[in-house]
């Protein structure tokens, strides 16, 4: 990951052929399609620590998909409907996260890429850097309207921003922790992911997520009596037996993901949590994502749906009708088209 400076950015002409500016790569059919918006909705969905060169890969993947859309609906008299409400919302999380994204990416990256991409006004995600800026400029307009304390109103606000845009040296190595933890569990390295998480935990010890990653990862070595506090602790921080046993649940779904043997623990948990409360969104959310990876489909839709339908959060209730979405175009539940040449589908 490229924590500071100016990262390198692909140029290329902008007629070669190969679609709209930034498209690097044609997307030739509906499943490939559905895989670009895949990887671009689990991007945006965990867009914290993934750095600047997936951030501005994740905004090529844009510029394909748009190009792709009507291209396939005309080449071969499709409906991509489905497809579109996916980039649509994807669009609105992207709008809905921009501070974050430009954060993660770089304002300076996104202009040297928008030098070399050279996107229309269509194209606004290469312009999140000037609508982020905007905001913040009309924020503080509005303040200035204030009367007397104008002044007084604009120096508190633009504090707030300097703090907003410039986390604590902490917070920010605890991120760094954080996100070398999951990348070291992906490779399956649990030991040297247990030493990012525990740095992590020496940052912050309320953090339940934290406490769970430590304490699922001992267990996972074999050192339960090591993990036994970090599980209390855990428990004792969480607001409700079904937040502790659902976020447990997908630590657990996590780790089972990148190849750890977790997978029945993952279930255990979010049976338990939706035991504790039935109510829970996040407990639905936990038992359809263990569903899933248990190739169980019908019955991870219908948890999707209960936990979007529950849900007072709309980042989950996205996250929940985009992965119930994703699901229900799946060939074996009969919805969406086909992948490939057939039929005259793309």
């Amino acid at each position: 990951m490229v924590a500071h400076g100016v990262v390198n950015i692909p140029s290329r002409d902008k007629d070669d052929g190969r679609g709209p500016a930034g498209a690097e790569v044609g997307i030739a059919n509906a499943e490939e399609l559905r895989g670009v918006l895949r990887l671009v909705e689990l991007a945006l969905a965990n867009v914290r620590g993934i750095g600047p060169q997936a951030t501005l890969e994740m905004l090529r993947r844009f510029d394909a998909i748009e190009e792709a859309i009507p291209r396939l609906e005309a080449e071969y008299g499709v409906d991509l409907k489905p497809e579109r409400t996916r980039l649509e919302t994807a669009e609105n999380m992207l709008r809905s996260r921009a501070s974050m994204v430009v954060r993660e990416a770089g304002p300076e990256n996104i202009a040297a890429a928008r030098d070399e991409v050279r996107p229309s006004e269509d194209e606004w995600w290469w312009f999140l850097d000037r609508l982020v800026a905007e905001r913040r400029r009309e924020t503080i307009r509005r303040w200035s309207m204030r009367g007397a304390i104008a002044l007084g109103v604009l120096l508190l606000v633009g504090v707030a921003y300097q703090l907003f845009l410039a986390p604590p040296k902490a917070q920010q190595a605890a991120s760094e922790h954080i996100s070398n933890g999951e990348l070291d569990i992906q490779r399956g390295d649990l030991q040297a992911a247990l030493t990012e998480y525990e740095a992590a935990l020496q940052i912050n010890p309320n953090d339940v997520e934290n406490q769970l990653y430590v304490a699922a990862l001992l267990q996972q070595l074999g050192r339960t009596d090591e993990a036994a506090p970090h599980f209390a602790t855990a428990q004792r921080l969480s607001p409700s037996a079904a937040d502790y046993h659902a976020s447990l649940s997908l630590v657990y779904y996590k780790m089972a993901v990148s190849g750890a043997n977790t997978v029945n623990l993952a279930e255990a948990e979010a049976n338990a949590a939706v035991k504790a409360d039935d109510k829970s969104a996040m407990a639905h959310f936990a038992l359809a994502s263990v569903y899933e990876l248990q190739g169980k489909v019908p019955e991870a839709i219908q948890e999707f749906e209960t936990a979007s339908n529950l849900s007072k959060d709309p980042r989950l209730t996205v996250l929940a009708r985009m992965r119930m979405g994703m699901l229900m175009q799946r060939p074996d539940q009969g919805v969406g088209m086909p992948s490939s040449g057939v039929g005259g589908a793309p």
